[in-house]
């Protein structure tokens, strides 16, 4: 077993395009703060930067040019870091377990939207390269109460490239 557990994370859903991103971060956040692996609970803290990934298109118009439909999905990403005390698996079984709680989280809030989010571990780099200068940060700033002694410090996200 594991005494703590830090894993670099991307996690990337379709939303309704009108969802507000800080809410989504805080709802990913949230979802993550105990973790259940069979019937052991532990704390984990999630912290990162959401951003869309597409640009919007403009409604539809009578001009003939296609656009997007009023209620098409957008797609949207968190990278960012897991922080994990005392996960009882490993790495891959953590982020299963994050992976679960952040479903239910998103189809609770946002209802089924054809697909479960995708929540994957990825390298340290990826989170300070990729995230773009425009992600809205979420994470310790967003959790409701005191956060766990048990959980680690998490990563800053660093400036990306």
């Amino acid at each position: 077993m594991v005494d703590a557990l830090r894993v670099s994370l991307l996690v990337t859903t379709d939303l309704p395009p009108d969802t507000d991103l800080k809410e989504f971060g805080r709802l990913l956040v949230d979802s993550v703060l105990t973790l259940q692996r069979g019937e052991a609970t532990y704390p984990a803290l999630l912290r990162g930067g959401v951003f869309w990934l597409d640009r919007p298109l403009p409604p539809s118009d009578d001009d003939g040019l296609p656009r997007a439909a009023a209620e098409e999905l957008r797609f949207a990403a968190l990278l960012g870091h897991l922080s994990a005390a005392h996960p009882p698996g490993s790495a891959r079984e953590t982020v299963a377990d994050a992976g679960r709680a952040i479903t239910a989280a998103v189809v609770a809030r946002y209802g089924d939207l054809g697909s479960p989010p995708a929540v994957m571990a990825i390298r340290g780099e990826d989170v300070r390269e990729r995230t773009p200068r425009s992600a809205i940060p979420v994470g310790l700033e967003t959790v409701a109460g005191p956060l766990p002694e048990t959980v680690p410090s998490l990563p800053s996200l660093g400036a990306p490239a």
